[in-house]
């Protein structure tokens, strides 16, 4: 997929404040329904699966998100609309009030499935409840498996677009937009996304371009379907996958201790202390006492959120975890 850009579109370029919840509930169900996200998200997906057949929501989510949302190259641009950016409730308000020539068109172009196509029919002729009913769904569906999350959702996400505002600040958009090399490659006028399915040419004409870092956009960044609408680039946030707890005698255990390596790479995904206890299988207090020596090095950032200690990796933590520490790189603030 190539976007192309004027120079005005360069001046209108931007990065969002912070995370989309719209944005993070498609690339959610995404990754629920997808097989290549079994390493990036498979706890997650573990405990919210579990977590949705306990409320008797696996069945609802299954029937009616999923064929709205599929793990496909195309879904409606209308579940992702820019008061997303405002909260949850913006956004299904937005969803809620839907055209209906927008409706048909844009879920007339879902393949659908053996089962989907009744509830499929229902969206597309907005049928009374319908949308009330996809709303309610998607609500229920956030409480469980977004919001709980959303505290690292937040977290990642913030590291990123602290580093490309940096990088903006440093170098400009034409640096920006080159920073995000190997998943996109700019080359003015064009930016292209080289594993993007559809091979379609977007003209900015002047609109500029809002780019959104996303937790769960996992596999290529994601793109606005219909051109005439604002044009947005949601690709994934730099962090890596929570893979479990790797071999001992590993390169990380002999350099921070096998214990210290477990607690770095559990907070992979994020964390409070007590999950992080609960992964790594020691108390509390360990992982309290491991957390502090891995923030005065600068591999972790910890927050207080309530009562609780979130803890996510810096950008020098993750690529610790990763195995590719860049040249030069420094302790992080």
């Amino acid at each position: 997929m190539r976007i192309h850009f004027t120079r005005a579109d360069l001046a209108r370029t931007h990065i969002a404040d912070g995370p989309d919840v719209m944005w993070e509930v498609v690339g959610s169900l995404q990754a629920l329904q997808g097989s290549n996200a079994r390493q990036a998200f498979g706890l997650w997906r573990r405990q919210v699966r579990h977590d949705l057949h306990r409320a008797g929501l696996a069945r609802p989510v299954r029937g009616w998100l999923f064929p709205v949302a599929p793990d496909a190259a195309y879904y409606p641009d209308l579940l992702t609309p820019p008061e997303s950016a405002l909260g949850l409730e913006e956004a299904l308000e937005a969803i809620q009030n839907t055209s209906r020539r927008r409706l048909r068109e844009e879920i007339a172009l879902l393949g659908g499935g053996p089962g989907h196509g009744a509830w499929l029919d229902d969206l597309r002729a907005a049928r009374t409840g319908a949308l009330t009913e996809l709303g309610d769904t998607v609500r229920a569906y956030h409480r469980l498996s977004v919001g709980p999350y959303w505290p690292t959702i937040r977290a990642i996400v913030d590291s990123d677009v602290a580093r490309r505002r940096q990088t903006l600040r440093e170098g400009g958009v034409n640096r920006l937009l080159e920073s995000f090399r190997p998943m996109m490659r700019w080359r003015f006028p064009v930016l292209e996304i080289p594993e993007h399915p559809s091979g379609r040419d977007i003209h900015l004409n002047g609109r500029g371009l809002l780019l959104i870092p996303s937790y769960f956009t996992h596999r290529h960044p994601a793109t606005i379907f219909n051109p005439e609408l604002p044009q947005a680039v949601i690709y994934p946030a730099d962090h890596v996958p929570y893979a479990g707890r790797a071999q001992s005698g590993s390169a990380l255990d002999q350099l921070l201790g096998e214990t210290r390596a477990a607690v770095l790479r559990a907070i992979v995904i994020g964390g409070t202390t007590s999950d992080l206890a609960q992964r790594v299988g020691v108390s509390p207090a360990t992982i309290s006492h491991h957390t502090g020596i891995l923030r005065e090095a600068g591999l972790i950032i910890s927050r207080r959120d309530a009562t609780t200690m979130l803890h996510t990796l810096t950008p020098l933590g993750r690529a610790l975890v990763a195995g590719h520490v860049p040249m030069g790189s420094s302790r992080q603030p």
